[in-house]
């Protein structure tokens, strides 16, 4: 096992070739342990998602929060990207985090980004 040098906290593990989906089951789970009170969905989507995906392709995470203050929702952020960053590194992987409220998801379930990560993903939470 070596040491990471991008964090003293992280230490990069062997996958032996994890797929994306145990990253993105790593990921959900420890965000669920961390922030399942305010966790509305949690869908994995994307290249990274499909059996035609390239070698680089990122895991694209979409996190949907209840909705909270603006304040609160910034640093639940601000803690899912920190924990994204840790997993991907576990897991040499890059995740592609993005964190929304829930009322804008609803409100904007047409908009071409939310429509593809919620019939197209693979749902975790």
């Amino acid at each position: 096992m070596r040491e990471s040098s991008l964090r003293e906290d992280t230490t990069r593990v062997d996958t032996g070739g994890d797929s994306n989906g145990d990253v993105a089951a790593a990921f959900a789970s420890r965000a669920q342990s961390d922030h399942d009170d305010v966790i509305d969905r949690l869908v994995a989507f994307g290249d990274a998602t499909r059996d035609d995906r390239g070698v680089h392709a990122a895991l694209e995470l979409l996190v949907v929060l209840e909705t909270e203050t603006d304040e609160t929702l910034e640093e639940r952020e601000r803690q899912l990207e920190a924990l994204a960053e840790t997993v991907g590194i576990e897991h040499d992987t890059v995740i592609e985090l993005y964190v929304l409220p829930a009322d804008r998801v609803d409100e904007q379930s047409d908009h071409p980004f939310i429509r593809e990560a919620l019939e197209g993903g693979e749902v975790y939470v």
